[in-house]
């Protein structure tokens, strides 16, 4: 279990783990907080933490998957694209001839923020292995 995780409750509410102590019977979860437009989870940090028994937090909370990321601005266009698509629809009767490559070349693009991020992860991770090298050598 990591800070990154996102769990909930049999109450359906949602919380990040923050922790357990070594040996300790207690999980510390923090209330979590959705944000359609990107995808992601984060903690409300102005909520008091929630401490569960940790076989009970075992038997009866559900990890949720994580979302890859997405770009507001691309979740808008998908939308205002599929609107259009569905009012050429309604006023021709057909979908366009040309639908199904829009919405691939969509897909497409909404792929574009996840594999930034993993640019990025893996050129920081390259850069800082390359560092520990060099200042070794010294």
């Amino acid at each position: 279990m990591s800070a990154s995780d996102v769990w909930r409750s049999p109450a359906g509410e949602h919380y990040r783990s923050w922790g357990r102590e070594y040996g300790s019977t207690v999980v510390t979860l923090r209330p979590a907080v959705y944000d359609a437009d990107t995808g992601q989870w984060s903690t409300d940090r102005n909520a008091l933490p929630v401490e569960v028994d940790a076989d009970v937090f075992e038997e009866t909370y559900a990890q949720v998957p994580l979302e890859r990321l997405r770009d507001p601005r691309i979740t808008r266009l998908t939308g205002l694209v599929h609107e259009l698509l569905a009012d050429y629809e309604r006023t021709t009767g057909r979908p366009p001839a040309d639908a199904d490559a829009i919405r691939t070349e969509l897909e497409a693009v909404a792929e574009i923020p996840e594999e930034a991020r993993k640019r990025r992860h893996g050129a920081a991770r390259a850069a800082a292995h390359q560092g520990f090298h060099r200042g070794r050598g010294r």
